[in-house]
């Protein structure tokens, strides 16, 4: 077995076989667009690599896709690698060929000499990427109800798309001893699978995709895959959380969703009477990581927010 990283044409080639898994009431060469547009996208053009697990012979065993993001440990700069996209066609499952995937692409990816970590976003039995060295993190999800209302109204300024980039900057980051950390383009990314599917399903967008209440911020994507508002970041540490909350609550009400989400991370405050979840339980993009750098651990990973998504 050997691994090969994917031209265009070989990723747009595998779009044909991941559509079973991911395209939905999609046909197929609709889900290839789809996925081209997104690969189109600056942040991915620059960030984004397919990876296969092919036979001596050529045949594709399984695939995966990584995104680069920045990290720290300590302070020290690198870099860390979201696997996404994970796929073995039915008929070659239980054969450990996913697993030899993600072991070459560990050995491969330690090799760059500043990697730190891969992450995974696991919708599947945990076990199956613990065999590989990952591990999981806590995965709470806070969900409130949408809220009737203008979403200005109480804020100091909503932010536009075309300020999305300007908006992270209001987020700080945290002073754990690991952290990844989202960029302008990726926050544009989650922002593009937004136009995507308000163009596939004929919804309106939302007006703003963030707010700011003095150096309080919060940004949001909204999912109509899923029908809800994600807030992607959230900085809040004082009582301004509740009203940048509100403002993304009436936000998703006006784009007709029903719920807004909201990753908890442990600086967030505590919201009584909210329904919390746990990602674990349902398998619902539980956070994994396996190190690759010795001075880190899985659990020095705690700031986890929405945005680091792929």
């Amino acid at each position: 077995m050997i691994l090969v990283q994917a031209t265009p044409e070989m990723s747009s080639e595998r779009d044909r076989a991941t559509h079973e898994a991911w395209g939905g009431p999609l046909a197929v060469e609709r889900y290839q667009a789809l996925e081209r547009r997104l690969r189109g996208h600056g942040w991915s053009r620059e960030v984004l690599r397919g990876w296969l697990l092919c036979a001596e012979g050529g045949e594709v065993l399984s695939s995966c896709e990584t995104y680069r993001m920045p990290s720290r440990i300590e302070g020290a700069p690198g870099h860390s690698y979201a696997i996404a996209s994970v796929y073995t066609e039915p008929d070659k499952r239980r054969k450990g060929y996913a697993a030899e995937l993600l072991s070459r692409l560990g050995e491969c990816l330690a090799g760059t000499g500043d990697a730190q970590a891969m992450i995974l976003f696991s919708d599947v039995a945990l076990h199956i990427y613990e065999k590989s060295g990952f591990a999981a993190r806590p995965a709470p999800t806070l969900r409130f109800p949408s809220l009737p209302g203008d979403p200005g109204e109480g804020v100091d300024e909503l932010f536009p798309e075309s300020r999305a980039a300007q908006a992270l900057a209001w987020i700080p980051l945290p002073a754990d001893p690991f952290a990844i950390l989202p960029a302008p383009a990726q926050i544009d990314w989650h922002l593009e699978r937004e136009r995507i599917f308000s163009e596939l399903l004929g919804r309106p967008r939302p007006t703003a995709c963030g707010a700011r209440i003095g150096s309080s911020a919060v940004l949001w994507s909204a999912d109509f895959r899923e029908g809800h508002l994600t807030i992607l970041l959230f900085h809040a540490p004082g009582p301004e959380a509740e009203a940048l909350l509100t403002c993304a609550r009436r936000a998703a009400h006006a784009a007709g969703l029903p719920w807004t989400l909201l990753w908890k991370t442990p600086a967030d405050r505590p919201w009584p009477g909210i329904l919390l979840e746990d990602r674990a339980d349902r398998l619902d993009s539980v956070p994994m990581i396996r190190p690759l750098d010795p001075r880190l651990r899985a659990e020095h990973w705690r700031w986890i927010p929405r945005a680091l998504w792929v």
